[in-house]
């Protein structure tokens, strides 16, 4: 871990402005209330403060080192009653050696009779305060760290969520293709070749992107076209397709979450029915909203028997999981037309 002082020159700043009214207040106390010389005490308070202002600097080592200590606090307190022990026994020995040689001995000694225990009170509170800031500071960064290892994992599961519902749609499309496929082979070769390449193209898609990734509007219904393409060469005229643009160019959706739409408006419209199904796409920018709208007509009987597919409901776990809101997704039926809205915010990174 950095050291707090160095990790932030803010800190070196008030680090400084501490130590200058720590030496304020001491000089007052030494010369007005214990009477010491000023020229000594200015000279020692120079000399000291600066000595402890380094010393200062050490300690966070013994503070982050604190944690070597198990069992009670007691342990703890202990730890660093020895440690300002052994570092105001070195900074008072120190001192008094500097100011000593500066002025004569005898000078220096009586000074520190003088002001002996004014710099132990001082040197005990100043390192209470400067361990309490770097626990402070040290407690701070781990809990940092660990909000930051939290969301990582958070993220990590969420992208493990997500690949496993992809995994949910990806094989139930290509079961139902390579099946029409092996059928085609047989009764018309010429399209089961188209359909192939199709579904070759298809694939390459669905793994270029992550699952969570962003793409344009533009690109996910090229492949939606491409995907309806291949449901063609199975039904033919039987599914008809339209689509509406207006003014949503610049709107991107995560990938591969229109798919599903599209395979649950085939699945209980055009397979249900002996009749021509019409899959209408209405997609448009409303209030930096993509607002996308797609609509198909459905036997009643057949939606009744079967209700809601596992397609819609991994729709809602993916915006969930995405854009922390399930209710983006809704579906309404009247009239023998199924309809369902998606209306995604516009501000989720790309």
């Amino acid at each position: 871990m950095n050291h707090p002082l160095f990790k932030n020159p803010a800190f070196l700043i008030w680090y400084l402005l501490f130590w200058i009214i720590v030496s304020i207040m001491e000089f007052l106390l030494d010369v007005r209330i214990l009477g010491a010389t000023i020229s000594v005490t200015t000279v020692d308070l120079i000399v000291s403060n600066l000595l402890f202002a380094i010393l200062g600097i050490g300690m966070w080592y013994i503070v982050n080192n604190s944690n070597i200590i198990s069992g009670k606090s007691a342990n703890l307190v202990l730890y660093h009653l020895f440690a300002m022990a052994i570092l105001l026994t070195i900074w008072i020995f120190m001192s008094s050696q500097l100011v000593q040689l500066l002025f004569n001995p005898e000078i220096g000694s009586l000074h520190f009779s003088k002001v002996l225990l004014s710099k132990i009170t001082f040197g005990s509170l100043i390192y209470i305060l400067i361990s309490v800031f770097y626990y402070t500071f040290y407690y701070y960064d781990r809990l940092k760290a660990k909000s930051k290892e939290e969301a990582r994992l958070k993220e990590l599961v969420t992208q493990t969520q997500l690949s496993e519902l992809k995994s949910q749609i990806n094989p139930h499309f290509l079961f139902n293709s390579l099946n029409s496929v092996s059928y085609l082979t047989i009764t018309e070769p010429e399209k089961a070749q188209e359909m192939v390449i199709k579904l070759s193209n298809f694939l390459r898609y669905s793994l270029k992107h992550k699952e969570n990734q962003m793409v344009s509007i533009q690109n996910e219904i090229e492949h939606i076209k491409l995907y309806l393409d291949i449901e063609k060469v199975r039904f033919g005229d039987k599914l008809q397709t339209e689509f509406n643009f207006n003014g949503c160019e610049d709107c991107h959706l995560p990938n591969m979450i229109l798919q599903p739409l599209y395979e649950n408006a085939i699945k209980y419209g055009v397979y249900e029915t002996t009749t021509q199904v019409t899959i209408s796409t209405s997609i448009e920018k409303v209030n930096n909203n993509l607002v996308f709208q797609l609509s198909n007509n459905y036997d009643q009987d057949a939606l009744t028997k079967k209700g809601e597919g596992i397609g819609l409901y991994n729709i809602r776990r993916r915006l969930g999981l995405v854009y922390g809101d399930v209710t983006l997704l809704q579906v309404n039926n009247e009239n023998d037309i199924f309809t369902i809205t998606l209306t995604l915010p516009q501000n989720k990174k790309k």
